[in-house]
């Protein structure tokens, strides 16, 4: 009985002992698929906000190109506004000269009727004259001549009297179509100038009411531009929150990860004898294009904030890890376009920007090294050209890299 009991007792701590390592696998095991599906879910979500961040850059892109074209539009108006204006203004001109003209031929008329009444005088008395006298005619005053030398000199004062009767007929009718041609003349030039000016004030009517309908769009997307911008920004704030978690999980991870003997990367590394972080580009391959505060957007030609220094470099230049960390993000990242973003400790992390298509290295939760290759510079996302983005986080917060690359 004695002997039963004794093995009895044997069994149960050997089925104890068995247990409890058996139990603690378990948890550990079940431990490490909760936080891999969790990462899983982190991850999805990932790609979705980085999918959408892609699109908002689209439209951004796209209303950018919308903006530009109706800057030129609106400066082509503009320069047609400028030039009918001063066309008015020449024909305004015109128009002041022409009835300058006017007054002038006025006057001409003035002077022109005078004359014609004094003819009309002229002509009235000898009328009269030859009225008084009745019947008598030029015919009768030569017939009646006492001698040829009256007669000669009758006939020489007739003749005098008829040619210069012709004289002021002619003139008279020389004055009328003169004053006719010249008031035609003058209001015909009027008329066609004060067409060309109501032609152009009508033109330049449509020109205003085009610029006025342009200033409208260009509101309107100028507050489409800020709601998108504003999405954007959200959008990256929430991409931000999730590689926060994501890298919380892969700390949790690592600490239920057994220790593994060290193996070979896939893309070489180099060293670097620099500052406290790896040059992230070779010596030499590159041009410092815009540092780390202030400077004028590219885009928008506004005095606008840079977190990180933009590095100039041919397309496909290596671009290294600044320091050992585990990579929280290895995919498109809105303006950034593609992107890797490494975390190096609990304080600073590093941001990769514009980097190549097919570009990309290294994978969401990888290891990677000091002067490791993670990738090619390129141009994708809000980019005028290939160079590298790079930024250094410190506790969350972007700061100049050039402290850190001495």
């Amino acid at each position: 009985m004695k002997t039963n009991r004794a093995v009895f007792s044997l069994l149960a701590c050997l089925i104890t002992w068995s247990i409890v390592p058996i139990t603690d696998t378990w948890a550990k095991q079940e431990s490490a698929a909760s936080i891999q599906k969790q990462l899983d879910e982190i991850r999805s979500q990932k790609r979705k906000k980085a999918q959408s961040m892609k699109g908002i850059d689209s439209e951004i892109e796209s209303v950018d190109k919308q903006e530009k074209q109706l800057n030129q539009d609106l400066m082509v108006i503009d320069l047609r506004r400028n030039e009918i204006q001063r066309k008015i203004d020449k024909l305004e001109q015109q128009i002041a000269f022409t009835r300058g003209q006017m007054l002038t031929t006025q006057e001409e008329l003035s002077k022109i009727s005078l004359r014609l009444a004094e003819r009309d005088s002229i002509l009235r008395s000898r009328v009269k004259a030859m009225y008084e006298q009745g019947n008598t005619t030029y015919l009768d005053l030569l017939l009646g001549s006492k001698s040829f030398g009256e007669f000669l000199m009758r006939l020489e004062s007739i003749q005098m009297i008829v040619n210069q009767d012709n004289q002021i007929l002619e003139e008279h009718q020389m004055d009328k179509d003169m004053l006719t041609k010249k008031e035609m003349a003058i209001q015909n030039s009027l008329e066609s100038v004060e067409l060309l000016m109501e032609e152009s004030e009508t033109y330049k009517l449509t020109l205003d009411q085009q610029y006025k309908k342009s200033l409208v769009v260009q509101a309107a997307l100028k507050e489409k531009q800020d709601k998108l911008t504003e999405i954007k920004e959200e959008e990256e704030q929430a991409l931000k929150e999730l590689m926060a978690a994501e890298a919380k999980k892969l700390a949790e991870a690592k600490k239920n990860k057994k220790p593994s003997s060290p193996t070979t990367s896939r893309s070489s590394t180099i060293t670097y004898n620099g500052g406290e972080l790896f040059l992230p580009l070779p010596s030499n391959s590159y041009r410092l294009t815009s540092a780390f505060g202030l400077r004028t957007d590219p885009f928008t030609g506004k005095s606008a904030g840079h977190n990180g220094l933009d590095l100039a470099a041919p397309k496909g230049t290596d671009i290294y890890a600044a320091e050992d960390g585990v990579v929280t993000i290895a995919s498109y990242m809105g303006g950034y376009g593609n992107a890797i973003v490494i975390k190096h400790n609990d304080k600073i992390s590093t941001l990769y920007a514009h980097i190549r298509e097919g570009g990309l290295m290294v994978e969401s939760g990888q290891e990677v090294k000091r002067g490791q290759k993670i990738a090619e510079v390129g141009s994708t996302g809000r980019s005028t050209g290939n160079h590298l983005h790079f930024t250094v986080y410190k506790n969350d917060n972007a700061v100049d890299p050039n402290e850190f690359l001495k």
